[in-house]
């Protein structure tokens, strides 16, 4: 096969062009990281906000179940910027399949992996973004923590 007959050292720096989005995937997958403990903090919450809510006095159960409220917000938020994030690591990895192929099979790559790498990078942002508003909505819960 014609395709295949490539000299190791061009085969290399096929590999390594194709590896350089992988410090993306890294530094997404550490964002991935503290979602997931933020939501698993949001989940522990919300049990112990809601346990309390079924042993409140009734002056008490509204302000608590603001609280519910507020830690369910906030929950939607932490998963749909895991999903986000999640969308764009798979982004890069498909851009990585296409810059792979794209350079081993002399294929012209171009369009669909600048498109891919828009794509990823759109996701992250708007990742970032819930996840500075679930960050406010943290702030909302706290005030109500106090003011209880």
């Amino acid at each position: 096969m014609e395709c295949f007959d490539i000299d190791p050292a061009d085969l290399l720096k096929i590999i390594q062009a194709s590896i350089a989005p992988v410090v993306l995937i890294s530094g997404v997958g550490l964002l991935l990281l503290t979602l997931s403990a933020r939501l698993g903090r949001i989940v522990d919450r919300t049990r112990i906000v809601a346990s309390d809510r079924r042993r409140a006095a009734d002056a008490d159960r509204e302000m608590l179940t603001t609280q519910l409220a507020v830690l369910r917000n906030r929950a939607k938020l932490i998963r749909f910027a895991l999903a986000l994030s999640a969308t764009s690591v798979a982004l890069v990895s498909l851009l990585i399949i296409g810059l792979f192929l794209g350079l081993l099979l002399d294929w012209n790559m171009t369009v669909p992996c600048t498109f891919l790498f828009i794509g990823s990078l759109m996701s992250l942002v708007t990742a970032m973004l819930v996840f500075v508003r679930e960050l406010f909505e943290a702030l909302t819960a706290l005030d109500l923590s106090i003011d209880r």
